[in-house]
């Protein structure tokens, strides 16, 4: 009897195990094809976009940016309380989050963090800390810091803010400035929350030279789980994860790495893939009539954009020893602003819009630098030179082309005198190309030699603004929260995509004080302001404003593609009935 008892108790066990794995959920993987590895997970260390778009599901950050714009807690149970002049910041953070590996986080991991993107020298994302000095632990929960400048006049001889490694090294040389852009630069990748015990303790045994590449812990929505360079990097879902109210229902992401654009539309169509990123307009036709579902930003992307090179002889502005001109003031009569501005007028960008090989209509014609994002957004262009355009044609004024041109020496008009440098295997060799010939049509003269140039060696040019090496270029650059302001309207802030090293002493008042001012409508009137200062020069001409485009299978749901660009798959589901 007891053998009969035994053996009927384990059958009924096997059967509920058997029905137990039959109810087990079962495992939805999402595929996101990208063209290119990612570099390293390890968030200041490096930021392009295959990187950043898995960085983002490994780790948060205090604050994150919605696709609107709006700044939100996400780590920081609120908005920092922000007082002394808006120099003095205040940030709660919340004391239920756990590291993937279960260590607790609290604010020392937010100052090591801070530090390590600040002052690591591997760190590519060091000026979203630049104006940070006197950062303080109040309690286990809670830090403060102030934003401020470095003051040379108290520093001791040799000085300088490199030298500085540290917010505590920086605190006696530092003088209290606002800077409105500190909540915004908070959000970015950079700023991303890393484990203190856990990396120190890789430090001390060895590890840590793998941080990134074989192993990465954060707090956020999924976790690390394997890398084959080359191939393909898979995170799994972090079901401990402290904010319940994602959507997704993905178990596992794998992003696999197809470098060829063929190969890699060709993934998609056979269902592959589902979701991929970065589509070319072209592409895009044809992957809708093939029933793919065509994602789009809401807003601009970007813009492209024909730029002068200011310290050009020819287009921009030189003393008469042929030195660049970099008072800040500028001569609108001159005879290499009255080239520019022949040129201006001479560009239709809807040729470029409507172009089935360039657009393809997944962009518009813009009349300014900013398109959807409120700083340096011109609301009202009542008293600026954006009157002069339309939204069909740009600012394309053959007469007023014309009219400018007569008046340039004839020394001025040689043909193939202005040197238009393009990106090799682009879009931007099809815009340049549209320029070239819009030009000649309009002027009379086949001004322009187009010059394509590898990425690497546009990044070194873009760096010098060599004027012995190009006058014009075509580029592009993203509307990203209050760094294009830096970007779009140039001033003293440098970048790579500082095509124009462009300096207005006008412009340059306004970004100050945009900068000092916290978010709000006086600081968007500042920026507009600087961007009605640097349109009465015409540093660049305004081209299109884009649309960022992906595409994913018709069952992928609740993905968003912010301004930048890059993806958010924390609420993304498959197979689920939209």
């Amino acid at each position: 009897m007891k053998g009969l008892l035994k053996k009927l108790a384990f059958t009924a066990m096997f059967c509920l195990l058997i029905v137990a794995g039959a109810y087990a959920a079962p495992e939805v993987r999402l595929i996101v094809g990208q063209g290119t590895d990612p570099v390293i997970l390890d968030p200041p260390m490096y930021s392009d976009t295959p990187t950043h778009n898995i960085n983002l599901l490994i780790y948060d950050r205090l604050y994150d940016l919605t696709k609107e714009g709006t700044v939100v807690p996400s780590l920081a149970v609120d908005l920092p309380k922000i007082e002394e002049n808006g120099t003095k910041y205040t940030i709660k953070v919340r004391g239920d989050v756990k590291f993937h590996n279960g260590a607790k986080f609290n604010i020392d991991d937010v100052i090591f963090s801070f530090n390590r993107g600040a002052f690591n020298d591997k760190s590519q994302m060091k000026s979203i800390f630049a104006m940070m000095y006197d950062m303080k632990k109040v309690d286990d929960y809670t830090v403060t810091f102030r934003t401020g400048k470095f003051d040379a006049t108290k520093a001791p001889a040799g000085t300088t803010e490199n030298t500085l490694k540290s917010f505590d090294a920086r605190t006696p040389y530092f003088k209290p400035a606002a800077f409105g852009s500190q909540l915004n630069q908070l959000t970015w990748l950079g700023a991303s929350i890393v484990s203190k015990t856990t990396l120190e303790k890789a430090a001390s045994d060895g590890t840590l030279k793998d941080y990134g590449i074989t192993w990465a812990i954060g707090t956020g929505p999924f976790k690390f789980e394997s890398w084959a360079q080359g191939d393909s990097l898979t995170i799994a879902r972090n079901t401990d994860y402290f904010d319940k109210t994602i959507k997704t229902n993905a178990t596992k992401i794998t992003f696999k790495t197809i470098k060829d654009p063929s190969a890699l539309k060709t993934a998609f169509l056979n269902k592959e893939v589902d979701l991929i990123m970065n589509v070319v307009p072209l592409d895009a036709r044809e992957l809708e009539t093939q029933g793919a579902t065509i994602l789009m930003t809401n807003g601009n992307f970007g813009y492209h954009y024909l730029a002068f090179n200011m310290k050009s002889p020819r287009v921009g502005q030189v003393n008469a020893d042929g030195s660049p001109d970099l008072d800040g003031t500028y001569d609108l009569e001159s005879a290499s602003t009255k080239l520019r501005m022949a040129l201006v007028y001479s560009v239709n960008p809807s040729d470029i819009v409507n172009s089935p090989d360039i657009i393809d209509k997944k962009g518009k014609v813009t009349l300014q630098y900013v398109e959807t994002l409120p700083f340096g957004h011109i609301a009202d262009p009542a008293g600026t030179r954006m009157t002069e355009g339309n939204d069909k044609t740009g600012y394309y004024n053959a007469q007023k082309a014309k009219e400018y041109f007569a008046q340039v020496p004839a020394s001025m008009k040689e043909p193939g005198s202005l040197k238009l440098t393009a990106l090799s295997g682009s879009m931007y060799v099809k815009e340049a190309l549209v320029i070239k010939d819009q030009v000649k049509r309009t002027l009379g003269v086949d001004l322009i030699t187009i010059e394509q140039v590898a990425l690497s060696e546009l990044a070194t040019r873009r760096g010098n603004a060599d004027p012995k090496v190009w006058d014009l270029l075509v580029n592009w650059t993203q509307t990203d929260d209050s760094y294009y302001i830096f970007v779009a309207f140039d001033g003293d802030n440098t970048s790579l995509l500082h095509d124009t090293k462009f300096y207005s002493k006008g412009a340059q008042t306004w970004i100050e004080k945009g900068n000092s001012l916290a978010n709000g409508p006086e600081r968007n009137a500042a920026y507009q302001n600087a961007a009605k200062e640097v349109l009465k020069v015409m540093p660049r001409v305004p081209l299109v404003a884009i649309f960022g485009i992906s595409a994913c299978q018709k069952d992928i749901g609740g993905v968003e593609i912010f301004p930048s660009g890059s993806f958010r798959l924390s609420d993304a589901t498959k197979g689920l009935k939209k």
